[in-house]
């Protein structure tokens, strides 16, 4: 499984990355600082893409994880259904929750930092 990680600390990108290659839980890690160039990635994917994990990162300053996800909406509807998104973020704002809740693209907001077993019992849970 390919994972997408998305977040504008270069920190959470090492550690989430060496996590999940070291857990076996990815095959093949992307980490974009950028979710503007994570939005260009993506439109440029075929149908071919493989199934794809992406851990979104909440509060980045260029476009926060909310507006990512709009901008992923947008993107085409045979290779979203190819990729499952998360956010992750150490927020506690219940108004963040909801929003994360509410949003049709997201399937969960996760806690940072990244919880290896729990997210394995979630992707069980998504087959």
């Amino acid at each position: 499984m390919e994972f997408i990680i998305i977040d504008d600390s270069v920190f959470d990108l090492f550690t989430q990355e060496k996590l999940l290659l070291r857990s076996g839980l990815a095959s093949h890690v992307l980490a974009f600082a950028s979710p503007v160039e994570a939005i260009e990635y993506l439109n440029r994917q075929t149908v071919q893409i493989p199934l794809t994990v992406i851990l979104l990162d909440l509060q980045m300053p260029e476009m926060n994880g909310f507006e990512f996800a709009a901008q992923y909406g947008l993107i085409d509807e045979d290779i979203r259904e190819r990729i499952q998104l998360f956010m992750i973020s150490s927020t506690v704002d219940a108004n963040d929750l909801v929003l994360a809740e509410n949003d049709p693209f997201i399937i969960r907001l996760l806690p940072k930092p990244l919880d290896i077993p729990f997210l394995k019992k979630l992707l069980a849970e998504q087959d």
